[in-house]
Parts: structure tokens; sequence; C-alpha cells
């Protein structure tokens, strides 16, 4: 189960740099999708994968081995 609460807190803290982000759970996997949401999105203010796991984490209450994180431009949906 994802904590409401952490997930509101990453929304605003992403949108804070131009991103959205959308969270689903689904037969144990929780499936992260970073995206740009604002052409102006800070390029810059994305942590690396690794480190944005650790982030996710702890925000969402969910193991990092179960996160699947895609990252803006990590697939075909651009």
């Amino acid at each position: 189960m994802i904590d409401q609460t952490g997930l509101a807190a990453m929304r605003t803290t992403l949108a804070a740099d131009g991103y959205a982000l959308d969270v689903a759970e689904e037969g144990g996997r929780v499936a992260v999708r970073i995206s740009v949401a604002d052409p102006a999105a800070c390029a810059d203010c994305l942590a690396p994968e690794p480190i944005m796991r650790g982030i996710l984490h702890q925000s969402l209450g969910v193991p990092e081995q179960v996160i699947d994180l895609t990252y803006p431009g990590d697939d075909d949906d651009r």
C-alpha cells in the first residue's frame, strides 16, 4: 500500500521542477513514471535513478526492489 501523503509530497516537489508523477500498483509491483509536464522543466533537477528509487522508497513506503521506475525519454511515449 502506497503512502498517499508521501505520494502527494513527491508530486508537489516534482511539479515545482516541471515534472509529473504517475504511480500505479499492480501485482505486487509499483510502476512509477516521471514525465515532463512543462517544456521549461529543469533537466538537471531529477536525481539519478538509483537515488530517486531510494527517495521513492522513503516517500511511498514501498521496498525499492518493487519499484519499476521510468524517466522522461526512457520509452516511446514521448
